[in-house]
């Protein structure tokens, strides 16, 4: 006996086998740093379940099946960026390779003093901080994720610099030259 598959089921493939590169590609890009390959895949599983479970949000008048899902997936993906990075300005002691000690204390000396430094910067130091030195972004990634100008980006990553400077001088331990 021969079975046939549920419309709804072949739909979903459809859909999946259409759209799921093009979905991971365009979340993929926005989560570039802010989340790991899971958080991307996991993003756009969400997306195209979404777009199964609604299709009837969709109006095809105000564009195709494939440009609703690129920008579903581009909100959807912006949205857990900015829920990524709210928690990711935590555990920056975990970064001490950029900095170096001048008596060869050891890695776990130097992460303790890097914690203590970093406990002298506000919140938003800190965030600042993880998206600029660990994440390594750039002015105008920053600006947009924060919702700030990108001179203010740069005024705020210089004043950052010379203020971890200090704080990182008082617990004994001098940045290596990278930024």
């Amino acid at each position: 006996m021969e079975r046939t598959i549920p419309a709804e089921d072949r739909e979903a493939q459809r859909i999946y086998d259409t759209y799921h590169t093009l979905v991971r590609t365009v979340v993929s890009r926005i989560l570039d740093r802010a989340g790991t390959p899971e958080d991307a895949e996991e993003c756009t599983q969400d997306v195209l379940w979404e777009f199964l479970q609604g299709p009837d949000k969709w109006d095809p008048s105000r564009g195709s099946e494939k440009t609703y899902l690129c920008m579903l997936a581009r909100s959807r993906a912006k949205n857990r960026r900015k829920k990524l990075l709210a928690g990711a300005a935590e555990p920056l002691e975990d970064h001490a390779l950029i900095f170096t000690v001048p008596d060869g204390t050891e890695c776990t000396a130097v992460r303790d003093g890097l914690r203590r430094a970093l406990e002298g910067l506000t919140a938003e130091e800190r965030k600042l901080f993880t998206l600029r030195f660990v994440y390594e972004w750039g002015g105008g990634e920053i600006s947009q994720a924060l919702g700030l100008s990108q001179s203010a980006v740069t005024t705020r990553v210089n004043r950052l610099r010379k203020k971890l400077k200090k704080l990182l001088a008082i617990q004994g331990i001098a940045m290596d030259g990278k930024e």
